[in-house]
């Protein structure tokens, strides 16, 4: 045999048998979720014919299931010596769907190592490839002590579960496409792993919607009704957020996905239409779980900057009042009745504590404010109203902003030329009745100028 010749056959044998970077690599490609790995064996010793890898960090288990590699396999010792992909992976020039399996049989094994399985620790003469079984498969104990007997009979077998992927190798290689041009990289690693595969970024580069589809489902496996399956006996298939930037299903996405929805039809290719309005839609039971424990009182400063929007699922003047003057942090009468104020430690309505500062409606001799200043609530209402209500009813404000005299002091909230600006005209023509909760029916008033 050539030394070329040789050299061949050794990296044939040593491909078929450790080929899994190149089986799930060519049989497509994976989402771009780096998700950690284990190997399906325990800690083998180096062997000097082949080093071991003692670990992978594999691409989403929801795309690749975790493979079983009980095998020795150094892809890089072998592409060193110009060993075409395609003499081993034979299978992938014709393979149309990712379901095939393109590892490579023992008779390719054979070309080069002379495997004899009578004898399980055969020993070749220096320079040829070894034929020994627990040079390749790790987990092999070998013939038993005085017998040629295999312990166990048979050694442990690679085993890649088919991907969650559709994926046609036969077109692309038909398109002259080079199988690195995909999976580059693998020419210089020992065991290649799913770590190997391409990420999705990689196959967006062609999969534009000009040079090839950008269909979801032209790769992924779909439901019935045409959205993407994402749930797998091996995992959960969600974003990354390595392609739109916005999209990562973390542990914050539930209330922060504002910006992620805005691109409507993206949420729809995995999602039904009802599971948005499960928690958005008026009068529905929000899940349990969507504040943190103890959110009662650590609430109070989203509160203020309304992230999330309280109002998308609570009520102000009942969900938020009615608690607040269950616990006596709202000074008006308990449930809004007259008399009825709350008996505990904050004090409010007794005067014995205040929430706000001096000035906000009074001067220090107890005058009303007739002309407003920083620390005024007029000027802290115009910023937030939301926190306003929080604590008082309606019937707090129309106390003093009422243009009824016999039910309020009659001081005017709206600012001089009121009625002959665009926001009166917008107001008015949005929904009277709210002026008519200061205002009598007829009043001239309800007119604009």
């Amino acid at each position: 045999m050539t030394h070329g010749k040789a050299r061949a056959c050794v990296v044939l044998t040593v491909l078929a048998l450790g080929g899994l970077t190149l089986t799930p690599v060519l049989r497509g490609h994976a989402a771009d979720q780096g998700v950690g790995g284990t190997w399906a064996f325990g800690a083998q010793t180096r062997d000097a014919d082949a080093p071991v890898v003692s670990g992978f960090a594999a691409r989403s288990p929801a795309v690749y299931p975790p493979p079983s590699l009980p095998i020795r396999m150094d892809h890089a010792r072998h592409a060193a010596l110009g060993i075409a992909c395609e003499l081993c992976h034979a299978g992938a020039a014709i393979s149309v769907a990712s379901k095939d399996n393109l590892l490579p049989g023992e008779q390719v094994c054979r070309v080069c190592h002379a495997i004899d399985r009578t004898s399980p620790g055969k020993v070749v003469p220096s320079g040829q490839p070894p034929a020994r079984c627990e040079a390749c498969h790790l987990g092999f104990l070998g013939a038993a002590p005085g017998t040629n007997a295999l312990q166990p009979p048979e050694p442990p077998r690679v085993i890649v579960p088919a991907p969650a992927l559709k994926f046609n190798h036969k077109l692309h290689v038909d398109r002259g496409m080079a199988c690195t041009l995909c999976h580059a990289g693998v020419e210089k690693v020992a065991l290649a792993t799913t770590a190997e595969l391409p990420k999705m970024g990689l196959c967006l580069g062609c999969h534009d919607g000009k040079q090839a589809t950008a269909r979801c489902a032209a790769c992924h496996p779909t439901l019935p009704d045409g959205r993407l399956r994402t749930n797998f006996p091996s995992g959960v298939l969600v974003p990354s957020g390595s392609l739109r930037g916005v999209d990562a299903h973390t542990s914050t996405f539930r209330t922060q996905h504002k910006a992620a929805a805005r691109d409507e039809r993206t949420c729809l290719a995995c999602h039904k239409q009802s599971e948005c309005t499960e928690c958005h839609g008026a009068g529905v039971i929000r899940p349990t779980d969507f504040h943190p424990m103890d959110y009662a009182s650590l609430h109070a400063m989203d509160a203020r900057r309304n992230i999330p929007n309280c109002s998308s699922c609570h009520r102000n003047q009942t969900f938020c009042l009615g608690c607040h003057q269950r616990l006596g942090v709202a000074p008006d009468p308990e449930g809004g009745q007259a008399g009825r104020q709350p008996n505990n430690s904050f004090g409010t309505g007794t005067g014995v504590k205040r929430f706000h500062p001096p000035g906000w409606v009074r001067d220090d001799a107890g005058v009303v404010l007739t002309m407003p200043t920083p620390a005024s609530h007029s000027v802290q209402a115009r910023r937030s109203l939301r926190t306003c209500v929080s604590c008082h009813r309606e019937e707090s404000c129309l106390t003093c902003h009422s243009a009824d005299p016999t039910r309020s002091m009659g001081i005017n909230p709206h600012p001089p030329g009121f009625s002959s600006s665009s926001a009166c005209k917008a107001l008015s023509t949005r929904n009277q009745r709210a002026c008519l909760k200061c205002h009598q029916p007829g009043s001239s008033a309800l007119f604009c100028d």
